[in-house]
Parts: structure tokens; sequence; C-alpha cells
């Protein structure tokens, strides 16, 4: 789990519902992000079924996890049709989960997915929760929109510069819904970005029309000022 191009992304975890602010992520939170296939059974109703399946599992382990999501990335990738995201507490947590999953769970969920659909462990990328704001507008639904911007610095910008930036955006609401984050790999990612930003809305529509605020502020122009980015976008279902 050491190797990751800068064209995946990942999703929504911990998320309670205030005035938008920046807070610390407590014990550093972690994201992870698991590559799939999917199998000549793939349907929806079959995927369902394997949902069912896997938070039994997860229940009946006891294992600490905050939550779970499906992203569907908006433009297909050679690399996976669709992401497992599993929101844990912490990576103690999450090594935790997995040694319990492969000792315990493996050998079932590999018959139980055949044909349907796959995944290697290898490709499973955890990020932890460096910071993260909250929505203005608290919203249960059970679907999303996000997009990952992988950046680097450009020349004389540096993380003081993101603070400012961060702080500047905050100012402003972009949609009542939206909300986002900065993410850390834990492993070594090539080439590695200097900071990993997650934005979040409840819907396109929400998204749509943050995005369009957002071009047409002195945000965009600072945006492509100061930072070099690749840019990844997915539909996310919550499963858990």
């Amino acid at each position: 789990m050491n190797k990751i191009t800068l064209s995946i992304l990942t999703t929504l975890f911990v998320i309670s519902c205030s005035q938008s602010s920046q807070e610390t992520a407590p014990e550093q939170s972690v994201v992870e992000y698991v590559w799939h296939s999917a199998g000549a059974d793939f349907t929806a109703q079959n995927l369902a079924k394997l949902i069912n399946e896997w938070n039994q599992i997860i229940t009946d382990s006891g294992m600490a996890m905050n939550g779970a999501n499906i992203l569907t990335p908006t433009v297909s990738s050679d690399n996976y049709d669709f992401i497992w995201v599993m929101k844990w507490p912490s990576m103690s947590a999450r090594d935790a989960g997995w040694d319990y999953w492969m000792a315990n769970a493996s050998e079932q969920w590999t018959q139980s997915i055949e044909g349907i659909m796959s995944f290697d462990p290898d490709n499973a990328f955890a990020f932890r929760v460096v910071d993260f704001t909250t929505p203005k507008v608290e919203t249960n639904s059970e679907s999303f929109s996000n997009r990952f911007h992988f950046c680097t610095f450009n020349e004389g910008y540096d993380n003081s510069s993101l603070d400012t930036f961060k702080n500047e955006v905050d100012s402003t609401v972009w949609s009542d819904t939206y909300w986002h984050a900065t993410l850390e790999p834990t492993f070594n990612p090539d080439p590695k970005p200097d900071f990993v930003w997650l934005d979040l809305w409840a819907n396109d529509a929400d998204k749509d029309m943050a995005l369009d605020k957002f071009m047409e502020s002195e945000y965009a122009k600072k945006y492509l000022e100061m930072f070099s980015c690749n840019t990844a976008d997915f539909n996310g279902t919550v499963i858990r």
C-alpha cells in the first residue's frame, strides 16, 4: 500500500454541521481509498447485496470505523471503476481493522465478490485528515459530489500562503452545503504533492453553483498564481 499516482482521489469522512470554520482534526483521523474493478456480473443489485454483506462483517467484527462511501469517477479511469472509501478514527484503528479482515473475513469475501468485482490490497491508499471545515447547512443525503486537488506550490509560495488562502476562501459562503479538507498521504506518492485539497458538496447543482461563483471571484486568479494542481471529480454514495 505504498504507491499512487495523482489521478486517484478520495472523499467524505468526518462531518458535523455548523457554521463553516477551520478546525484541527482530532487524533489524525484517516480516510482510506481502495481501488475496485467491476466484473462481468457487476450490477447495482449485486453491489447492494455485497454492501449489505460487508456492513454485517464490519458490525460483527466490532472494529472501529467511522463510516464508508463508494466513489464513482465522473471521467473513466484505467486504474479502477470505483473506489471503496473507509473512514477510520486513527491509523492504529485502520491497521487493526485490516489485521482482523485478513485473518477472519478475506477468504469468504473473495468468494462473495467473485465475478462481481475485484480489488488488490496493494491499491489501498490512506490519507491523514490534516484539517477540515464544516458546512453551513447539514444534509442527510446518502449521495454527494467532490473534487480532489493534488497541488504543488508555485515559486514564492509555501504553507503559509496556503493557510492565508484557506482563511480567505472560508470567508465566503460558496454554497450552504460546501466544505473542504486538507489531506496528507501516509505513503510516498510519485510525484508527491505539497498538499491535497478536497472539496465536497451535497449534490452536483451545489457544486456547479459554487464553482461558478469561485471562478468569478478574485480567488480563482490567486489559486492559479499560487498552486499547480491536478484535479479529479467523483460522485459519492454513503454506504455506512
